[in-house]
This record gives structure tokens, sequence and C-alpha cells, in this order.
């Protein structure tokens, strides 16, 4: 199965490689054709509807463009969810597969590239579908890691220190399955007495922090170790957000409230 949607991924790929080599003329042609088909059937049905036939024609060349990038943006998912890769190897595709067709127009008479295409014709369609099956995947799939050693902590039978050495034991950090590894990070945060602040503290938040970019971030730390307060390493951290379905609540001593969600 994760041979067949792998080759069928790669065919998908050069299909619309090939579609680029097409020239110009031969691709306006093709859906000029198209266009007045559509235009002649909507015309039938609606006779007093003005269509200006040129503006339905880039119309049909974009909508074309962006269906092409859905059908393989669900096809690269599918394909590295079955070899349970990581989510970041859909968007680092995406990009490849829109900078190569965009690329490839180069050789094509009368085509070029274009910067708007690949960006939002094609790259954006494809990250668009791809995390739109991850969040309803995540849905499906187990929501909440139900180790039973997060549950003996939550539960206070165990320490955390005594949690950390059994999750990361060498047994245990073998490679994540797809739907088992965080992608996101969820923050909130909430200091008492100060509405402004935490009214843009939940807009600056709104939106999950992908776990790459925190990831970059860290590799901007010097010190492995954050502070003598901090019981934890840069590197201790980085692990325990790899899991999906990790919730992290801080209270600190002057009354601040944090909540840290993997997802």
């Amino acid at each position: 199965m994760k041979k067949t949607l792998l080759i069928l991924s790669i065919l998908l790929t050069l299909l619309v490689f090939s579609m680029s080599f097409v020239s110009g003329t031969e691709s306006g042609e093709l859906s000029s054709g198209v266009t007045e088909f559509l235009h002649g059937i909507l015309t039938s049905i609606f006779p007093n509807i003005e269509i200006n036939i040129n503006t339905m024609h880039v119309v049909i060349r974009k909508s074309a463009h962006v269906t092409e990038y859905i059908i393989l943006g669900i096809a690269w998912f599918e394909t590295f969810k079955a070899y349970e890769l990581s989510f970041s190897w859909v968007l680092v595709t995406g990009m490849v597969i829109a900078a190569s067709d965009e690329t490839i127009q180069i050789f094509a008479i009368d085509r070029g590239p274009s910067f708007i295409d690949a960006l939002l014709f094609d790259f954006a369609p494809f990250a668009f579908i791809g995390t739109i099956l991850f969040f309803i995947n995540n849905r499906k799939g187990d929501h909440i890691m139900t180790s039973d050693t997060l549950v003996r902590l939550q539960s206070n039978l165990i320490s955390p220190e005594s949690a950390y050495e059994e999750l990361y034991k060498p047994e245990k950090r073998a490679r994540l399955p797809f739907f088992k590894r965080a992608h996101f990070i969820k923050l909130k945060i909430n200091v008492p007495g100060e509405k402004g602040v935490n009214t843009f503290l939940k807009i600056l938040f709104l939106l999950p922090i992908p776990i790459l970019l925190l990831r970059i971030f860290m590799g901007f730390v010097k010190n492995d170790r954050f502070d003598e307060d901090i019981p934890i390493s840069k590197r201790e951290l980085i692990r325990m957000i790899s899991y999906k379905g990790v919730k992290v609540h801080v209270d600190t001593h002057s009354g601040e409230k944090i909540l840290i969600k993997t997802i």
C-alpha cells in the first residue's frame, strides 16, 4: 500500500510537470475550449446573464491550477502518513513541487515562471489541503496521549523526574508514529489584574505555533539549561513537546498562569 501511494503521488506530480512543458499557445487553446463550452452552458441556462469570457477564462485557468495542487496535496499527505513521516514533509514537498513546476515553464514556448502562481495557486492549495487533512485525522485519531505514565503523573503517584525517566528510556525514543507526533503548540498566558495585556496575549497566540519554528528559535539559545530554577533543559523540552496531546500547566509564585498544549 505504501509503495502504491508513493508511485501514484510521483505519477501525479510528473503529470502536473508535463502540463508545464506545453506551449503557451496550446495551453491557451485547451483552456479556451473549456471556457467557451462552459460559457455556452451558462448563457443557455441564464439567457440574461452577462459574463466576460476573458475573465471567465482566467478564472478557469487558475481554478485548474488550484485543483491540480489540491489533488497533489491529498496524494502526498496520504503517502507521508503511510510512511509515518513528519507533517513538515508535506510542506517541504509542496514548496519543492511548486518551485520546480514554475521553473519548468522557462523551457516552454510562450510561457514563463511566476512567483505569484507558485505561492498562491500552487503551494497554498497544496499546503492548505494538507493542513486540513492533518487536523481531520488528528481529531479522528488518539487526541490525547493515554500513557499510563502520564496518568500516574497527573494523579501524583510518581514524581515529574520519574515520569520523565519512564517516557524517555532508550526503548521509548524510537520514531513516533505519524499521528502520535505533535506539530503545533497552543499557548495560553494569563497575567492577574492585566486585562489589556491578557487581551494582547490572546491575540498574539490565537493561532497555534508550528513546532518547527520553536525548534529553529531554540537553536539560537546558547545554553542547554535555561535557568537554575527551571529543572529542564532545552533538549528535554523539545523531546517533551514532540508528543501530541501533552498538556503543561504552569502556576508561578506571582500569579501568572501558563497553559501549553501540543497538537
